[in-house]
C-alpha cells in the first residue's frame, strides 16, 4: 500500500492496533499522540514507514503545527484516522469547567481542526480516493451516567461526520465514522477500575458483569476495529459516506 496514512492516538489501544496494521501492508505511518515512551514501548520506531511526531490534542496550537510539519513533509495525506479519546468519569454537576473544555477539546474540536486540514490536504492530489475515518462511541448514540460529557462530545463526533460527507459527497473523500463498543484497552481498563474505585477484585465483578450485557458475551479485540478501519479505506469502498459503522458485539441491537 503506497499511501501515507495519519493516526492520532495511533500508540495505544485501537490506535496502536490501527498503526500495526498499515504497517503490515507497508504504508507510511505517521502517528499524532503525546507520550513518546508509550510510541516507543508499543511498537518499533526505528522503521522506516513509521514516525511519530508529539502532539497535544488538548493544545489547538499543537494540533496545527502537527498539520503544518505534515504538510511541509509530505504534501498530502491519502488516509486519517481521528482517534484520539479522553474519558472522565463522574456525575454531571461535578464536573468543572476545565474539564469541560478538556474533554470537548479532545474528543471533538480537535478532531474538527484535524479534518480541516486533512481535507485541505488531500484536496491537492486526485490521483487516488482519500478517506476519512472519525473514531466515535456508542456512548455518542445515547446518554451514558457519569459520562455525560464524552457522549457529547462522541455525538458530536457522528455529526460532524455526517455533514462533512454531505459537503464533500462528489470529491474523492470519503468521509466515515466507526462507532465502537467496549474494547479490551487500556482506557476501557482504565474506566473499570475507576468504577470499581481502585479496588482490582471489584473490577473483575463489574468486568464479569458487563459481559454478561453483551450478547457476543466478551470485549471486543482492537485488531477486530483495525480489520474494518483497514476495509474501509482499501480504495474499493468510496459510495460507503457519512457512514456511522456499530461494532459493539451487538449491545445496541436491543435498541435500535
Amino acid at each position: 500500500m503506497n499511501k501515507t496514512v495519519v493516526i492520532s492516538g495511533g500508540s495505544s489501544g485501537i490506535g496502536l492496533a490501527t498503526t500495526k496494521q498499515y504497517l503490515d501492508k507497508g504504508a507510511r505511518v505517521i502517528v499524532a499522540a503525546r507520550n513518546k515512551n508509550k510510541f516507543e514501548s508499543n511498537l518499533d520506531s526505528s522503521k522506516e514507514n513509521l514516525r511519530f511526531i508529539e502532539t497535544d490534542f488538548n493544545d489547538m496550537d499543537s494540533v496545527k503545527k502537527f498539520y503544518s510539519t505534515i504538510k511541509e513533509e509530505y504534501k498530502t495525506v491519502d488516509i486519517a484516522i481521528n482517534n484520539v479519546g479522553l474519558a472522565i468519569m463522574k456525575p454531571l454537576t461535578d464536573f468543572q469547567e476545565e474539564e469541560f473544555d478538556k474533554i470537548i477539546n479532545v474528543n471533538l474540536k480537535s478532531l474538527w481542526l484535524s479534518m480541516k486540514y486533512q481535507i485541505s490536504l488531500m484536496k491537492k492530489d486526485s490521483t487516488n480516493d482519500k478517506h476519512i475515518i472519525n473514531i466515535s462511541s456508542i456512548n455518542g448514540l445515547g446518554g451514558s451516567e457519569y459520562l455525560s460529557i464524552y457522549s457529547a462530545a462522541k455525538a458530536g463526533v457522528i455529526s460532524l461526520t455526517k455533514s462533512a460527507a454531505l459537503e464533500l459527497a462528489k470529491s474523492k473523500i470519503s468521509i466515515n465514522a466507526i462507532v465502537p463498543g467496549p474494547f479490551d484497552t487500556p482506557m476501557l481498563n482504565e474506566a473499570l477500575l475507576t468504577q470499581a474505585q481502585g479496588d482490582q477484585r471489584q473490577k473483575e465483578i463489574i468486568e464479569r458483569e458487563y459481559k454478561q450485557f453483551i450478547p457476543k458475551g466478551r470485549f471486543g479485540n482492537p485488531v477486530e476495529v483495525a480489520n474494518t478501519i483497514f476495509w474501509l479505506s482499501e480504495g474499493n469502498n468510496n459510495f460507503i459516506s457519512g457512514h456511522s459503522l456499530i461494532i459493539d458485539g451487538g449491545i445496541t441491537s436491543r435498541y435500535r
